[in-house]
């Protein structure tokens, strides 16, 4: 065996590795970062946002239905960082429903109004 043949493949993994968690530590000061699930009545779990912070791409996770399966919609946002203002294009109640959403951020709580109602938004929790 060579001596050092296994300490050099272990070496160039771990500067490989390096800026991965360099990525990993730095968080998001974007305002909208982060999973938004939506605040129900009585502790129901509803859906859930996530905002591509670094595009407009917003994912969506529907309320789960009752054998725990939901569905996953892509549509896209707006964000005004001076005014706070977002609009969220995603037809979130599903067809023949509002496709546009519009809210203004208050902290860490969203709320998304159209003419079908109104869906409040917390920041955090978890998607599934």
């Amino acid at each position: 065996m060579i001596p050092g043949f296994w300490i050099q493949p272990m070496r160039s993994n771990l500067l490989l590795f390096v800026p991965v968690l360099l990525f990993a530590a730095c968080g998001s000061d974007h305002p909208l970062a982060g999973n938004w699930a939506q605040q129900l009545d009585g502790g129901k779990k509803g859906m859930s946002l996530g905002f591509k912070t670094g595009g407009e791409t917003v994912l969506v996770h529907t309320a789960p239905r009752e054998d725990g399966s939901h569905d996953h919609l892509r549509g896209t946002y707006t964000f005004d960082p001076a005014s706070k203002a977002v609009t969220v294009t995603c037809k979130l109640l599903g067809d023949g429903k509002a496709d546009t959403w519009t809210g203004v951020l208050n902290g860490k709580a969203l709320e998304l109004s159209s003419a079908d109602g109104k869906l409040a938004f917390a920041q955090g929790g978890s998607a599934h």
